[in-house]
């Protein structure tokens, strides 16, 4: 089952929530789909953050490693989510920047998302 699943992520190109995996895989229970996207993300294949919206979405972990921080605490690219269409998409380009915080703070999640309206949505 997990690898079917990691096949069906596999498959979005952006952003995803567990809802719209669950649709695509068809054939797998909720229930086993959520457990796997958690065990994905507690082995760091996946990260997860809110999208602005109230939606949990999930994307591959695409590390940068930062200077004191653990290779697996922080996703360290931003993420850019439409108001209108509800897309996501991972903007890898450019990272997170850097926060300065108490030397006895130890991260464990980053996120920085931006809310707006895609192109496409512009157009229409």
């Amino acid at each position: 089952m997990r690898m079917l699943i990691l096949k069906g992520i596999d498959e979005f190109a952006a952003p995803f929530s567990l809802e719209e995996l669950y649709v695509f895989l068809d054939t797998i229970d909720r229930s086993t789909v959520f457990r796997t996207l958690v065990l994905f993300e507690e082995q760091h294949l996946l990260h997860s953050f809110e999208d602005g919206s109230g939606k949990k979405k999930y994307c591959f972990h695409h590390l940068h490693p930062v200077a004191g921080e653990p290779s697996h605490a922080s996703c360290r690219h931003i993420h850019a989510t439409c108001r209108v269409c509800g897309r996501t998409m991972c903007i890898t380009t450019q990272e997170i920047p850097m926060v300065s915080l108490p030397d006895d703070f130890e991260v464990e999640n980053v996120n920085y998302v931006v809310t707006g309206v895609c192109s496409q949505c512009k157009k229409e």
